[in-house]
């Protein structure tokens, strides 16, 4: 990759690349039928069998560093000046249609479906149909991947629907291992910091990481 196309002109940074988890829900790379599949793929292996070499795994382009008309920010160096998103529609849409299918009866079942499908208008091409029929919770999930990839959600997903430490979802590299494996379900939860227990007696480690 050419840093400076993607708004670095004097460095980069050779790690932010998928496991094949998240390509694999796209229906195509091309991005025909789902403009948010931003995956840079010349040169590069869907599968990381080494996490230090950078061409195994596709690198998500979803962010770069460049206007709206493919320039420079003012300013622009060896770190992104790209504005981070906190909150946005579309995750407010898949909340609704999830909070729905969990049972809530703040909206109605159809009205989650209108939800999910008008993400995925917005991500189609025009003239390719995208919509879905009906929906469950794992599609919210998986829709969810390819809408809010890269965006700090997947961890707290994957928590909410049990599938972050348990074998039941597996992606490379979970648990050390390539193919992925099951881990201590007290990695659901991060470790209070030391410096925070130093000097707060009331606190209590979380389970699973010493006293």
């Amino acid at each position: 990759m050419n840093p400076a196309a993607y708004g670095v002109p004097t460095g980069g940074w050779g790690g932010n690349r998928a496991t094949a988890n998240l390509p694999s829900l796209f229906p195509d790379l091309t991005g025909t039928m789902d403009k948010r599949s931003l995956f840079y793929t010349p040169g590069q292996s869907e599968a990381i069998n080494s996490i230090s070499t950078f061409t195994d795994g596709y690198p998500s382009v979803k962010f770069q560093n460049v206007t709206s008309q493919g320039l420079l920010p003012a300013g622009a160096a060896t770190f992104c000046t790209t504005s981070f998103p906190l909150f946005r529609l579309a995750e407010q849409y898949l909340i609704r249609a999830e909070s729905v299918l969990r049972g809530g009866t703040g909206s109605t079942q159809a009205q989650a479906l209108a939800d999910y499908n008008i993400l995925r208008d917005r991500a189609s091409d025009t003239t390719v149909s995208y919509e879905a029929s009906s929906i469950g919770l794992p599609d919210i999930l998986n829709e969810r991947a390819r809408e809010l990839s890269w965006e700090c959600f997947r961890r707290t997903d994957l928590i909410r629907y049990g599938q972050f430490t348990s074998s039941s979802y597996l992606w490379p590299w979970k648990g050390g291992v390539a193919s992925g494996t099951g881990v201590d379900a007290h990695f659901n939860l991060f470790p209070l910091p030391a410096s925070d227990l130093n000097v707060n007696p009331n606190l209590t480690q979380n389970p699973g990481y010493g006293n």
